[in-house]
């Protein structure tokens, strides 16, 4: 048996939805008796609700960057969290557009120009089947009053690569204690220490007894570098 973890955005997932011949690839990979799942910075309810009415089954979960997997029921096999005082302390300095997963949510900061909140409103209309529901904007970080969190982003503008990459140098020298970040293209996602998601898939793979020969992995941008690296085949 083998497994394969995909990464969600622009690799299996786009913004006009699945494509039909990958459906059918994956349901042809599980039907041989391998296990297929996905390996993302998303949450949970960032993968179920575009999955919802589409023929696709997924084995295993891997959220928010390897903070948190699940098993195909969606029940928590891991789950690390780290200080919500991490996001505040960084915003002070860098500013940023920011967002942050907590319970069963996705809580985003206002930038003063209303920026950000119309960008974030105008991408999940066009993209399908999102969970709008589950997208709250706060006006302050201190608005969410929590004390541990498994994951947060910052988020740049088009063009603002090499500006992420320096953000994610400072978080990592500065919070590595803490926290692991990672790029993804002009996106920073973050999650506790230790976390990634190579050392996930590899979590996975002892979940289902898999050797590491028979491990897989699929993504495109520099956050998939742990999971390509920790894959046997990527």
């Amino acid at each position: 048996m083998k497994i394969l973890a995909s990464d969600f955005d622009n690799t299996l997932y786009f913004h006009t939805g699945f494509k039909a011949e990958d459906l059918q690839a994956i349901k042809t990979f599980q039907a041989a008796g391998h296990k297929f799942g996905v390996c993302t910075g998303r949450s949970y309810n960032g993968i179920v609700a575009p999955s919802t009415n589409v023929d696709i089954h997924y084995d295993f979960y891997i959220c928010l960057s390897g903070g948190l997997i699940l098993n195909e029921d969606g029940e928590v096999l891991f789950e690390k969290q780290f200080p919500y005082a991490i996001v505040k302390e960084i915003y002070a300095r860098y500013p940023v557009n920011v967002s942050v997963v907590y319970g069963n949510a996705m809580y985003l900061l206002n930038d003063k120009n209303n920026h950000f909140k119309q960008s974030i409103k105008a991408l999940y209309k066009k993209m399908k089947n999102q969970p709008k529901e589950n997208i709250r904007f706060i006006d302050q970080l201190d608005d969410l009053k929590a004390q541990q969190i498994p994951s947060f982003s910052f988020h740049y503008r088009r063009g603002e690569h090499d500006q992420a990459v320096n953000l994610a140098t400072y978080i990592n020298k500065t919070y590595g204690d803490y926290v692991n970040a990672y790029v993804n293209d002009i996106h920073i996602d973050v999650c506790a220490k230790g976390c990634s998601k190579g050392h996930a898939l590899k979590q996975i793979g002892d979940y289902y007894h898999i050797n590491k020969e028979d491990l897989c992995g699929i993504g495109d941008n520099f956050n998939d570098l742990p999971l390509l690296e920790a894959a046997y085949n990527s």
